[in-house]
């Protein structure tokens, strides 16, 4: 074999490889998104049941049964997921008056094992805290 034709064979290896390479990375960037879907829940007391109110959620893109998807999944973006760092809205006041609703999240957040559960003091504290997440 002479030696121009073992340059243009080790080239062509060369940009096979890189091509190989090249596939492979945009195959991965190109993955799919992991799911989200939820199922929320509100219920009244201290206790998750019985259930008041119940909606799912999925994002990417927004939907399920819940009323306000959209603006939910965009506020569980804010905090990647992370139920427990929502934090309430500033400017807004509630009343120091006990009537607990207790909410749970469960399912999958970016394929994340989700599992929930929260008691707040009132109505008003909860949608102040979590905004729309849990305005079923």
């Amino acid at each position: 074999m002479g030696a121009g034709r073992l340059v243009a064979t080790a080239t062509m290896l060369v940009a096979a490889i890189a091509t190989v390479e090249t596939m492979t990375a945009a195959a991965a960037t190109a993955a799919p998104a992991r799911p989200t879907k939820l199922v929320l829940t509100v219920a009244k007391g201290e206790s998750s049941k019985p259930v008041q109110r119940r909606a799912s959620l999925t994002c990417r893109p927004a939907g399920g049964s819940h009323k306000q998807a959209k603006d939910a999944c965009s506020a569980l973006a804010k905090v990647g997921g992370d139920f427990a760092r929502l934090q309430a809205t500033t400017g807004m006041a509630c009343t120091m008056q006990y009537d607990p609703v207790t909410v749970t999240a469960v399912g999958r957040w970016k394929g994340k094992r989700v599992d929930y559960k929260k008691t707040y003091g009132n109505a008003c504290s909860l949608s102040t805290t979590t905004g729309p997440v849990f305005g079923l």
